[in-house]
This record gives C-alpha cells, structure tokens and sequence, in this order.
C-alpha cells in the first residue's frame, strides 16, 4: 500500500529484503500446503492468530456476504489475510508478495482482496474476488490454495495477481497442480511476463527455488519441512535465521489436508517440533 501511494509522486519507498516460501504437495496421503512467513525481525513472536466470525442481517460489501468464518495469522494493525489462513467453506491458503515495477494508483492494494478472499466458499469465487472486475488491484502477489470441501481429486492452485490494465480488472494466471504434481513459489512472477521492481527479492526468489530443486520433486510432509528449513544458501537461505538481517523468518505453517490440522513453527521446522497444532474447523 505504500508504495501505490508514493507511485504517483515517483517516489520510492525504503526496499527491505523479504519473501516468503510456499510449497504444495499433492501426493495421495500426503497433501500439504507449507508456507514460510517472513517479516522484519521485530515482528518475532508478534503476530497473532485471529479468529473471527462475523454475521450480518444483510449482505454487505461488493462480494454480499452475510456470514464470514475464518482464522488467520495476522500482524498487529494489519487486515486478516494476507499471510496464511484458512476459512470454514475449506479454504486454505497462503500468500507470496510480488514487487510489480509498475503500479496502479486507485486501484484495490492486494491487501483488501485477499481481506475478502476469506469469504470465498468456493475455487469459481475465489477467481471472481481476486479478478475484481471494475476496479482490481494495484500492486501483486501470489496465492496459493485449496478447497477441502472440493468434489472430486484434491487440486492446489497458484494464482499469480499482477496490477490491473485498461480493462479494469487484476491480471490473473493461474496454475493447477494435479495429483502427482506440486507447487513451488517464492516472490517472482514465474508466468506472467510483467517486470519487477524489487532486484533482491527476485534474487532471493531465485536462489530459493534453486534450493528447492536440488531436493528434488517434494512427496511427503517431511519433504516440505526439509525444503522450507533449508539454510544451504548463506545470502538466500529458505529459512532465515540470522539475527544481524533486518528480515528473518518468523514462523513456518504447514496445513495438513488429509489430517485437517494447522501446525505453525516458529524455529527451523526440519529439526524442531511445532509449536501448535490447530484443527481446522470448518462448517
């Protein structure tokens, strides 16, 4: 959001390294969606769960909703939503910011559509929210997610999100992981073909995914753990740990959707155990 606001006056805000790590693995018995949250290290043990069930008498916003359940990790001050959650219609997902070169003024910033993408009760809505026809967003991200409730074979989409065109709507490119397939994806557009601004975190991006192709294709829970705890790369490691750097890695989620649970750590998950496991409770 700040930097759609200082985009018309060219100026730039303050660049920080970050990013974040998703990988999805669909594999039968083992389908999972693991995420690294990282942040400036000052958010450390400061960020919180919300959870939150909301009903109205009327349908309100642009999407009408009338009844929101939902649970997200959240920073103070910040929208639910724009980290990693899920909600009772069994959405599950997690999200990887995008440095867009060019940005749009007046449109929607990414944190409000993923806000509302926590109503969404199915993958067709999901769609429709993060498009948000007549308006769209103004900066980019990545979403990675699932339905629990879907019919039919487990399916993990990766919706790239870039900055609205002329048509007034987000730029969305989706890839849909099969069973037997999986998903990898830090902070770079690795389909859409719009230029980044932010050089480290595309360097970062690229070397993150280099690890994680040295580990090969993940096929178990454990897989994930030991790709998103790699620290092979001293300037870019998956995991960061080191407290000299402005940005760490503040917590690691892993959703198990075969168990229904949510384990969240907070120290390198390839050695250590989680500190909670939430059930995720749907309808």
């Amino acid at each position: 959001m700040d930097n759609i606001v200082a985009y018309p006056c060219r100026k730039e805000c303050e660049a920080k390294p970050q990013g974040c790590s998703t990988i999805c693995v669909n594999e039968k018995g083992q389908e999972i969606l693991g995420h690294t949250e990282d942040a400036l290290s000052e958010t450390l043990n400061h960020y919180y769960y919300v959870s939150a069930h909301i009903i109205s008498d009327k349908p309100e916003g642009k999407w009408k909703v009338t009844e929101e359940k939902f649970t997200s990790l959240c920073y103070a001050g910040h929208l639910p939503g724009y980290t990693m959650g899920y909600n009772h219609h069994g959405l599950v997902y997690s999200i990887n910011t995008i440095s867009a070169k060019t940005l749009r003024p007046g449109k929607n910033p990414r944190h409000f559509l993923t806000r509302a993408l926590l109503s969404a009760d199915n993958f067709a809505k999901a769609q429709e929210i993060l498009r948000d026809r007549g308006c769209g967003v103004g900066d980019a991200c990545s979403v990675n997610m699932t339905f629990l409730n879907q019919d039919g074979d487990r399916l993990f989409h990766n919706a790239e999100l870039g900055p609205a065109d002329k048509a007034n709507e987000s730029q969305l490119n989706i890839f849909t992981a099969s069973p037997g397939e999986y998903i990898a994806h830090c902070n770079q557009f690795l389909r859409m073909k719009l230029e980044e601004a932010d050089s480290e975190m595309v360097k970062s991006s690229v070397s993150r995914l280099e690890a994680f192709n040295k580990h090969g294709a993940p096929k178990t829970k454990k897989d994930v753990l030991e790709m998103l705890g790699d620290t092979s790369n001293c300037k870019y490691p998956v995991f960061r740990d080191d407290p000299r750097e402005p940005v760490i890695t503040i917590a690691v989620g892993i959703f198990n959707c075969v168990e229904r649970t949510w384990s969240l750590y907070s120290d390198n998950p390839k050695k250590n155990e989680p500190l909670a496991v939430l059930p995720l409770v749907l309808q």
